[in-house]
């Protein structure tokens, strides 16, 4: 998976769950998150940001 901006990553969420989700974990994310990174990956399964859960908001689009 790719490296994705703080921004990108936000935009994603902004749309899977809204923006109060959104604005809510903005100050947890760091500026660049790697999803292969385990440390990124950890801090994205804490806030409930699995691939299998934004695939399913997203209505599969991801």
């Amino acid at each position: 998976m790719a490296i994705l901006t703080k921004a990108e990553a936000l935009a994603v969420i902004r749309r899977a769950y809204g923006p109060d989700v959104a604005d809510s974990i903005a100050g947890q994310l760091p500026d660049r998150i790697d999803p292969d990174n385990d440390a990124d990956s950890e801090l994205l399964f804490r806030l409930g940001l699995t691939p299998d859960r934004l695939a399913d908001a997203l209505g599969g689009e991801l």
